[in-house]
């Protein structure tokens, strides 16, 4: 497993259904932003292709810190999509331990974002 301590900002992705997509290394990853450990503030994160192609790159984040569980992809990186969402002005950067479970709803992202406002879709 490896670990990154307070890994700041990290780059998201928000999905077309408004969901919360943590980017890391050119691949994407999801989570259901349910929230564990005695702190509430564990989220396990799988590789968005796992359905597809049974990807099982696996990330587990805590507060901050950012461990790595399983960092084998069986596809190549998902640039394409980061790119084509970036020309789209639906990528924000935003600290993991910002996320709360209100993140996965539509249209729900909080303003502490870095950047401009203006880029955040219209729901």
């Amino acid at each position: 497993t490896q670990h990154v301590r307070n890994c700041g900002p990290q780059m998201f992705l928000i999905s077309r259904k408004g969901g919360t997509l943590l980017t890391i290394n050119n691949f994407v990853y999801r989570s259901n932003l349910k929230f564990f450990g005695k702190s509430n503030n564990i989220l396990y994160w799988e590789c968005v292709q796992n359905r597809s192609v049974k990807c099982r790159s696996r990330l587990k984040t805590i507060g901050d810190d950012l461990y790595v569980t399983n960092d084998v992809h069986n596809h190549m990186g998902d640039n394409k999509r980061i790119e084509a969402a970036k020309a789209a002005g639906m990528l924000i950067h935003k600290k993991l331990s910002s996320l709360t479970a209100a993140d996965k709803i539509q249209g729900s992202w909080k303003m502490d974002t870095e950047g401009n406002p203006d880029h955040l879709p219209k729901m």
